[in-house]
């Protein structure tokens, strides 16, 4: 007999009403939030639609979502470990001098092509390499960008 039979490929779509409750319990227990647990399940329902692999049973189809699922929480946590955000409530606890205010207030008045990558290297911790590929820019046009914002943020303060 053949295998195909016994496990019919799914659409993403009947494999979310199968195990999307599933998929969602347990990046909500890894990930401890609403949101990037939704993202996660979002996330590995696209790379089960993307791998397009054919499984002989409906357990090697579960086992392959839930390990996806895992290690797409996996990765987020450790970009996040590697990566703190900061909070505009945290982040006006450190400007609570008159001269740090002047400096966020001037940050804010900058085209927004200086401020982003301003604010993604010296407030959300990214290196220009990341932030080049983020953005879709080369290394050298953010390298530019973070020496002119640099400057006009001088001229405003």
């Amino acid at each position: 007999m053949d295998k195909r039979t016994d496990c019919p490929d799914l659409s993403a779509e009947q494999v979310f009403f199968e195990y999307g409750n599933m998929l969602y319990r347990i990046a909500f227990v890894m990930m401890k939030n609403a949101f990037d647990a939704e993202d996660v399940v979002q996330d590995t329902l696209i790379k089960y639609m993307e791998c397009g692999k054919h499984f002989e049973t409906e357990e090697y189809r579960k086992a392959w979502l839930i390990r996806v699922d895992i290690n797409l929480c996996k990765n987020r946590l450790r970009f996040y470990k590697n990566h703190p955000k900061i909070s505009m409530e945290q982040l006006t606890r450190y400007y609570e001098r008159e001269a740090d205010t002047r400096l966020m207030d001037a940050l804010f008045l900058l085209p927004e092509k200086y401020r982003e990558i301003l604010l993604l290297h010296y407030v959300e911790g990214y290196q220009g390499k990341e932030i080049a590929h983020m953005l879709k820019l080369s290394e050298v046009s953010v390298r530019k960008r973070l020496e002119r914002g640099r400057k006009k943020l001088r001229e405003i303060v």
